[in-house]
């Protein structure tokens, strides 16, 4: 080494930083009037989106769903159409979508849909597509909507699937013309699902399409969505989306009755088994409502409330993220395992400073977890406590009568 009378600098290696990345990336899987096909195209403004899928067309759902999303949230959507310009051509006669017995051709949000525009098979392919995101633009989704096919048993599973797979949530419409029908529904058959991968919506909203200068139904999965994304980006993912107003939805597709007090109100009813909905109070706009997944209310822990999964879902992303920075540079010794403990706990200490876990939340290292046969095949298990912080769901105050008081 060279001679030096004075300092010398030396760049150590750096500690691994465990951070949470895009919180909110919104999939969409559906049909347009124009653009490609079966190719993920990454949309982040409505210029962007009327430029590559058209114009917001009545009957097609993914101009309606990116006017609904880009009007409300500066977002980032992985978009999928799955349907050939032509057949969308096919479909429409004067620019406008061909009906049949009062409805769009496509009969979208429908639970049966018309076999010549039904799509299933095509929507879950698209939805495969998701999977591969991640290598093709760089990012993958975790937020999944396809509305107005999301309803189909072909795709309501496949979305569930998808969502699992990329450690997101599926965001599911109940297709039902009452809410009775919607409860019945949720009993049996296909949204009789209890994954805390899943969010059921219902009813569809009223908006205003601007293009066509008419009212028309939209998904509420598309609102939720949009809801999600604002909410992340305004408050932080570990809150909820639920209370959040949209000036831009109109009215309900179905009647729906609100009440913060009367457990028999309709969004009492459809938030008790597992339904998101629309709660609207006199003096304020039309508001997303519910803070469960679909695995309420056969589970009732705070996991499967849509904030705690979602803090879940970014704790989980993080180590996925940080572990490129421990495998096959990390050796198993003391030092290894404190250098790992020492990073994730940093993580989690951080978290709970922010008030998105409760204290208690830690990372640990169990030597009874740790068997010598499991070490020396280069196996470590670390135990991860987490104590989350439910959203606010119900808020009860005790009126006291205090007789004494009247006493001077």
């Amino acid at each position: 080494m060279a001679y030096l009378h004075g300092i010398e600098i030396k760049e150590t290696p750096r500690p691994v930083v465990l951070a949470v990345g895009d919180t909110a990336i919104i999939g969409l899987v559906g049909i347009a009037p124009r653009g490609k096909v079966n190719e993920p195209v990454l949309v982040t403004s409505l210029a962007q989106a009327r430029a590559d899928f058209g114009e917001d067309i009545g009957g097609f759902t993914i101009p309606a769903a990116l006017e609904v999303i880009f009007s409300r949230v500066s977002a980032k959507v992985i978009v999928v159409n799955v349907l050939d310009n032509e057949d969308a051509e096919a479909l429409m006669d004067s620019d406008k979508m061909t009906l049949a017995a009062g409805y769009w051709a496509t009969g979208i949000g429908k639970a049966t849909l018309p076999e010549t525009a039904e799509y299933s098979g095509e929507i879950s392919a698209g939805l495969e597509q998701l999977l591969h995101t991640e290598d093709l633009i760089g990012m993958k989704p975790n937020i999944i909507i396809a509305p107005g096919y999301s309803q189909l048993d072909a795709v309501l599973p496949k979305m569930a699937s998808v969502a699992t797979l990329l450690n997101g949530l599926a965001v599911v419409d109940v297709a039902a013309d009452s809410v009775t029908a919607a409860l019945a529904a949720r009993a049996s058959g296909a949204y009789a699902i209890s994954s805390a991968s899943v969010v059921l919506c219902y009813p569809r909203a009223i908006r205003y399409n601007s293009h066509e200068e008419e009212k028309q139904p939209c998904a509420l999965s598309v609102f939720w969505a949009a809801a999600k994304a604002s909410r992340d980006a305004e408050m932080g993912y570990w809150y909820s989306p639920s209370n959040s107003e949209f000036t831009s939805i109109l009215s309900a597709e179905v009647a729906v009755r609100s009440s913060l007090t009367d457990p028999a109100a309709d969004t009492n009813l459809l938030n008790a088994q597992g339904i998101v909905t629309l709660f609207r109070r006199a003096g304020s706009g039309y508001r997303i409502w519910g803070n469960w997944t679909a695995a309420f209310p056969t589970e009732k822990t705070p996991d499967v409330m849509i904030a705690p999964r979602a803090v879940r879902m970014a704790i989980r992303e993080a180590l996925i993220d940080a572990a490129i920075n421990y495998l096959d540079k990390t050796n198993i010794t003391r030092i290894g395992i404190d250098m790992i403990l020492n990073d994730v706990n940093a993580f989690i200490r951080n978290m709970v400073g922010n008030g998105i876990l409760n204290p208690g939340s830690e990372c640990a290292f169990d030597g009874n977890k740790n068997t010598a046969t499991e070490i020396a095949q280069g196996h470590l298990t670390f135990t991860l406590t987490e104590v989350f912080a439910p959203s606010l769901d119900k808020l009860t105050f005790e009126e006291v009568i205090d007789l004494e008081a009247l006493t001077f």
